[in-house]
């Protein structure tokens, strides 16, 4: 059949459009068509990027690929003020369409009564909706199905862990990384208040920075640009430094060898629907500690940590140091079984179609 993805698509930074990328080529390796309309136009997109958003010949490139299924990635910060035109190009699109939801309950709870008719809007014109977790399967509805993220390793390193631990100067002490953007909910102070009272001499490796967005949404921007600058503050008022490094943004090309570097992958998360961090720790064998929260209480079971509690996170950090990280209760399946248990989903909604 023929696919037309909807999300964001690297080259753009974006953990949605890698998870599209993935996808989109598991899909390919099945033997389907697959056409790539990315969030916002890049000059270097690869060939399975039909257009962008906003360009004028996109009704025109979409008949001539005539999709059988159209699959979006949504999540609000993805698309930001250009989420409207992402609900004009699916009224436009003769084919039925699937929908997964990223990041639906944080979107909501941000944007409260204008998030939930958004989502309504874009729900009732979805066949289908996948979504990663039981939490937001039974939130989403009856249209709602569940296909868990795919774990997966990140593409071949172009450096080594030794390289990037002479480069930040990180010398041989352990190593706790908090991959990602930074975000206000993923607990970062939290993560700075449970350093202080680890007797490990350890180095917290913040591996990331703030998302940029536009438009309105820069408001969400500025939030979290002030919640990094009070971690920072925080790092300072305790005398913290030398123990903290922070790398600013992570080429795909270092993200594997960052996870090499790791001894222990953080996420003391406040909120979370689901997290690829976690499963990139899983695909690349990395001892985990997380919070309790959503999508990770789902994956990682009982050993969780209370959220918001800095003296128990710093304990299971200590566990793990000394070789008890976080289990999962499962491995999550790989991209091929979910691009099958997608391909399933596509052909059960084109028979209801028909």
């Amino acid at each position: 059949m023929r696919i037309l993805h909807i999300g964001p698509y690297p080259p753009a930074r974006d953990g949605i459009g890698v998870y599209t990328r993935t996808l989109a080529g598991a899909l390919t390796a099945r033997g389907h068509e697959t056409a790539v309309v990315s969030a916002r136009p890049h000059p270097s997109s690869p060939p399975e990027v039909m257009a962008a958003l906003g360009d004028p010949a996109l009704p025109e490139k979409t008949a001539r690929f005539r999709p059988d299924v159209v699959h979006l990635q949504f999540a609000v910060p993805a698309f930001g003020p250009r989420t409207p035109a992402v609900l004009r190009l699916l009224d436009a699109l003769d084919a039925p369409v699937v929908a997964t939801l990223h990041e639906a309950a944080r979107d909501l709870a941000l944007l409260r009564a204008p998030g939930r008719m958004l989502y309504r809007r874009l729900t009732d014109r979805c066949a289908a909706l996948v979504v990663h977790t039981r939490d937001a399967q039974r939130a989403a509805g009856p249209k709602a199905v569940l296909i868990p993220h795919f774990c997966a390793p990140p593409p071949p390193p172009a450096t080594t862990p030794d390289a990037l631990r002479e480069r930040f100067g990180l010398g041989s002490a352990p190593v706790l990384l908090a991959f990602g953007f930074i975000h206000v909910d993923k607990g970062l102070d939290v993560l700075v208040d449970a350093l202080r009272s680890l007797q490990a001499p350890v180095t917290l490796v913040v591996a990331g920075t703030v998302r940029g967005r536009t438009g309105p949404f820069r408001l969400m921007e500025l939030r979290d640009h002030l919640h990094e600058r009070g971690v920072r503050a925080s790092i300072r008022r305790h005398g913290l430094e030398n123990r903290v490094v922070f790398t600013g943004y992570v080429p795909d090309e270092e993200v594997a060898a960052w996870f090499a570097a790791a001894d222990v992958a953080v996420l003391p998360y406040r909120k979370a629907a689901q997290s690829g961090v976690a499963h990139l720790a899983l695909a690349m064998n990395v001892p985990v500690v997380a919070t309790g929260v959503g999508g990770l209480r789902e994956l990682f079971g009982s050993s969780t940590v209370p959220p918001g509690d800095a003296e128990a996170f710093a304990k299971a950090v200590t566990e793990a140091l000394d070789g008890g990280g976080s289990p999962s209760p499962g491995v999550p399946p790989g991209p091929e079984e979910v691009a099958a248990r997608t391909e399933a989903l596509y052909e059960k909604v084109l028979a209801g179609a028909a």
